[in-house]
Protein backbone atom coordinates (compact mmCIF):
# COMPACT_ATOMS: atom_id res chain seq x y z
CA UNK A 1 0.00 0.00 0.00
CA UNK A 2 1.20 3.57 -0.15
CA UNK A 3 1.81 5.92 2.11
CA UNK A 4 0.81 9.37 3.62
CA UNK A 5 1.84 11.56 0.86
CA UNK A 6 -0.45 9.45 -1.64
CA UNK A 7 -3.02 9.60 0.88
CA UNK A 8 -2.72 13.40 0.38
CA UNK A 9 -2.46 13.15 -3.15
CA UNK A 10 -5.84 11.50 -3.55
CA UNK A 11 -7.41 13.95 -0.74
CA UNK A 12 -5.96 17.02 -2.48
CA UNK A 13 -7.25 15.75 -6.21
CA UNK A 14 -10.77 14.72 -4.60
CA UNK A 15 -10.95 18.32 -3.29
CA UNK A 16 -10.14 20.22 -6.57
CA UNK A 17 -11.99 21.59 -8.98
CA UNK A 18 -10.57 19.23 -12.23
CA UNK A 19 -11.01 16.24 -9.56
CA UNK A 20 -14.72 17.23 -8.19
CA UNK A 21 -15.42 17.74 -12.07
CA UNK A 22 -13.45 14.02 -13.50
CA UNK A 23 -15.59 12.33 -10.11
CA UNK A 24 -18.76 14.07 -11.48
CA UNK A 25 -18.15 12.73 -14.80
CA UNK A 26 -17.44 8.87 -13.43
CA UNK A 27 -20.57 9.47 -11.24
CA UNK A 28 -22.94 10.28 -14.40
CA UNK A 29 -22.05 7.40 -16.41
CA UNK A 30 -22.73 4.94 -13.76
CA UNK A 31 -26.04 6.18 -11.66
CA UNK A 32 -28.94 5.09 -12.89
CA UNK A 33 -27.28 2.04 -15.43
CA UNK A 34 -27.88 -1.50 -15.49
CA UNK A 35 -24.91 -3.96 -15.87
CA UNK A 36 -25.77 -6.36 -18.39
CA UNK A 37 -22.50 -8.61 -17.96
CA UNK A 38 -19.40 -9.62 -15.65
CA UNK A 39 -16.56 -10.37 -17.11
CA UNK A 40 -12.89 -11.34 -15.32
CA UNK A 41 -9.25 -11.08 -16.32
CA UNK A 42 -6.05 -12.40 -14.26
CA UNK A 43 -4.13 -9.44 -13.81
CA UNK A 44 -0.57 -10.40 -12.03
CA UNK A 45 -1.99 -8.46 -8.73
CA UNK A 46 -5.41 -10.31 -8.37
CA UNK A 47 -8.73 -10.63 -10.23
CA UNK A 48 -9.78 -7.98 -12.19
CA UNK A 49 -13.53 -7.49 -12.57
CA UNK A 50 -14.80 -5.75 -16.27
CA UNK A 51 -18.59 -4.06 -15.47
CA UNK A 52 -20.24 -4.37 -18.93
CA UNK A 53 -22.87 -1.66 -18.78
CA UNK A 54 -26.62 -1.46 -20.80
CA UNK A 55 -24.99 2.24 -22.25
CA UNK A 56 -22.07 0.20 -23.70
CA UNK A 57 -19.52 1.90 -21.49
CA UNK A 58 -17.10 -0.42 -19.26
CA UNK A 59 -15.80 -0.20 -16.10
CA UNK A 60 -12.99 -1.69 -14.23
CA UNK A 61 -13.28 -3.01 -10.78
CA UNK A 62 -10.88 -3.66 -8.35
CA UNK A 63 -11.65 -5.78 -5.12
CA UNK A 64 -9.50 -6.21 -2.15
CA UNK A 65 -10.75 -9.96 -1.82
CA UNK A 66 -9.89 -10.69 -4.89
CA UNK A 67 -6.07 -9.58 -4.69
CA UNK A 68 -3.77 -12.68 -5.31
CA UNK A 69 -2.94 -12.10 -1.45
CA UNK A 70 -5.93 -12.34 -0.65
CA UNK A 71 -6.92 -15.19 -2.49
CA UNK A 72 -3.55 -17.45 -1.40
CA UNK A 73 -5.48 -16.66 2.42
CA UNK A 74 -8.84 -17.41 1.74
CA UNK A 75 -8.16 -20.50 -1.40
CA UNK A 76 -5.14 -22.11 -0.64
CA UNK A 77 -6.34 -25.39 -2.40
CA UNK A 78 -6.93 -23.90 -5.62
CA UNK A 79 -3.84 -22.38 -5.61
CA UNK A 80 -2.33 -25.65 -4.93
CA UNK A 81 -4.26 -27.17 -7.63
Amino acid sequence: MGDICDMNDVGRFMRSAEGKKHLGTLRSQLVRRRIKDITFSNEVFGVMMILHLDSGATFVVLDLSLTVDTLRDEFPEAIEE
